[in-house]
């Protein structure tokens, strides 16, 4: 049935991006369930009903697939990191909106699985574009944790430290979250973010 749902999605899918953001989920759905190192792509194309000739327009290896993955949950992050910034809110209150946003994008978008993969397989240029934006996620949380202890909200701490205990926690989600378990993927970041959120507080 799921594999039959993903033909209709995408038989409907029009775009060359709409076309490769499915294969990028289909990828995502795959490394959940399998893990990436035995994934072939001969395995994407099955699970999306094309010969593996046709993936190969799309995206030229299974490394550039990762890569693309990897890029798009850290767009989705970026996205809520700007309406953070964007927002005059308390510290407090736009550090949790952040890390509700950053958790549901990399629970419900099925790409996040691709986070626990190892960016070893990546080409250089690859990792150093990503690890840029990575570093630019990571820089936004640290200045809300800076700003919420200059404000009084938070108690005095390393911001850089306290960024990495969060974000290390967050990473680890795709690899034990499943959707339709017992907490839906917005109950988990909301208790994850008031727990993160106690941690900081004076």
């Amino acid at each position: 049935m799921a594999v039959r749902a993903r033909r209709m999605r995408w038989g409907a899918a029009e775009s060359v991006d709409e076309r490769k953001d499915e294969i990028l989920r289909e990828l995502g759905a795959a490394v959940r369930e399998r893990g990436f190192g035995a994934l072939t792509m001969k395995d994407v194309a099955d699970r999306l009903g094309l010969v593996k000739g046709n993936l190969y327009y799309y995206f030229k290896s299974k490394q550039e697939l990762l890569y693309h993955c990897h890029i798009k949950c850290m767009e989705v992050s970026l996205r809520a990191l700007e309406e953070a910034e964007r927002s005059r809110a308390a510290p407090s209150e736009r550090l949790r909106a952040l890390l509700v946003q950053h958790i549901r994008g990399i629970s419900d978008e099925e790409y996040g699985a691709v986070l626990l993969t190892d960016l070893e397989s990546l080409t250089l240029a690859q990792r150093r574009k990503y690890v840029a934006l990575r570093d630019r996620f990571e820089q936004g949380v640290r200045a809300l944790i800076k700003a919420g202890i200059a404000r009084g909200e938070f108690r005095r701490q390393d911001p850089r430290i306290a960024g990495f205990a969060l974000l290390g926690a967050i990473n680890w989600i795709p690899k034990w979250y499943r959707p339709g378990g017992e907490l839906s993927s917005q109950e988990i970041a909301e208790q994850f973010a008031d727990f993160f959120l106690r941690s900081l507080y004076a």
